[in-house]
């Protein structure tokens, strides 16, 4: 084998891997059914029905359910907060700070 096909074989089955343990993380943790930081319900499991299912109503209920129950959820969100202050972008404001950064 090349060298070249190992780091590829070695990075898809990475990738692979990241996405079987996030899928179940996402199965096997409990979900809250409150954000304490955003204050707010979220939201709920939806129910199957075949009516839902070819409208697209139910896809886009599990698209949400999954967004806020996504594993390790408020973890990522203040890590997103963390960045975008670095960045000098204050979230709920309209207030944006440039720093110049001398070198």
């Amino acid at each position: 084998m090349k060298k070249g096909n190992i780091s590829e074989i070695i990075h898809i089955g990475c990738m692979v891997g990241i996405v079987i343990v996030g899928f179940t993380l996402f199965i096997l943790l409990p979900k809250d059914n409150i954000s304490e930081n955003e204050k707010r319900q979220l939201t709920t499991s939806p129910s199957f029905s075949v009516e839902s299912f070819f409208n697209k109503s139910y896809s886009k209920q599990m698209d949400l359910y999954v967004s806020d129950t996504f594993p390790f959820r408020e973890q990522f969100i203040a890590l997103n907060s963390f960045y975008n202050n670095a960045k000098g972008i204050r979230s709920g404001t309209d207030e944006i700070q440039i720093y110049n950064i001398q070198k």
